[in-house]
């Protein structure tokens, strides 16, 4: 095979690449303007009283990130219950409250430019825990379950925040990928590390 063959083949092959990436991303964006409309694919919520199980041993993944924010525990919690938290990270348009009330059983959604999901609030002490649920979510047949949980404890500089996200795959539960949480753990880091722009 000649060079000119070799060229043309790769060519080729970086167009249609090029063509299924954005046909990809255009299919994932309409199905998260689905979910922001109120669609979107049901998931299983995870109760109030299995959070804790789920987050140590029912999840396949899960990833926890702490950060210390020199400010008492009710300015970080004031600061998670704004409309547009993580919106600071790229693609994430942040998460916003269906309405003014910030209780347990409220809803929010995760907007992100490609994805997209229904939370409902399953446990909320105010300044020291916040624990959602997924609901929906804008991407079919990949998720099952998922959980976000906040806890925040009180120091003597300040209140340190800690994350955790979990979540159980619709298919494939069985593979342990509890063991790429370290890879994962700095992005989560930088995620909450936003936070403190809005205190």
């Amino acid at each position: 095979m000649n060079l000119t063959a070799i060229v043309i083949v790769a060519a080729v092959v970086v167009v249609l690449g090029a063509i299924a990436a954005g046909t990809a991303l255009l299919v994932m964006r309409s199905w998260t303007k689905k979910a922001l409309a109120g669609g979107g694919y049901e998931l299983r919520p995870i109760a109030a009283e299995f959070v804790d199980e789920f987050l140590t041993e029912g999840a396949t993944f899960a990833v926890t990130a702490a950060r210390e924010f020199p400010y008492p525990p009710h300015k970080v919690w004031d600061a998670l219950q704004l409309n547009g938290t993580f919106s600071w990270i790229p693609l994430i348009n942040g998460i916003r409250y269906r309405d003014d009330f910030r209780r347990e059983g409220a809803l929010r959604t995760f907007d992100g430019t490609v994805v997209a999901a229904e939370e409902r609030v399953v446990i909320m002490n105010p300044g020291s825990r916040l624990s959602v649920t997924g609901t929906k979510a804008s991407v079919p047949l990949v998720l099952r379950s998922f959980v976000e949980d906040y806890q925040l404890t009180e120091t003597e500089t300040g209140t340190t925040l800690t994350w955790t996200l979990a979540f159980r795959p619709r298919f494939g539960a069985f593979v342990p990928l509890r063991w790429t949480a370290p890879f994962v753990r700095p992005f989560a880091a930088l995620g909450i590390k936003g936070l403190a722009a809005r205190i």
